[in-house]
């Protein structure tokens, strides 16, 4: 007959366990800080979004922006901005890179 304890040690490690998954699923990368990159750019976060498109599924890379679409994208809607900015504020939002 096993102890009412054991009982209460595997509930209560199945819930760290639980606890552990969930805040590691929670550090993954988020992407680039939208706000920040319009900021740079001089642009409201809502016409970068509109001319990035939708985000990627989870799971699912974005391949890197081509900063001369955005920028033309975003003089089509009455922005000026020119790739070498929309480069630079990718550039400084960008992940590090993973070795």
């Amino acid at each position: 007959m096993y102890h009412p304890l054991s009982y209460v040690s595997v509930i209560c490690l199945g819930g760290l366990m639980l606890l552990g998954t969930v805040a590691q699923a929670q550090t993954g990368h988020r992407g680039p800080d939208l706000g920040k990159i319009a900021s740079e750019i001089g642009v409201q976060q809502s016409a970068l979004q509109s001319c990035l498109g939708d985000r990627p599924k989870p799971g699912n890379r974005h391949e890197r922006p081509d900063a001369g679409k955005i920028a033309s994208c975003l003089s089509k809607a009455g922005h000026s901005s020119t790739a070498q900015a929309v480069e630079k504020a990718l550039a400084a939002a960008a992940p590090p890179s993973r070795v």
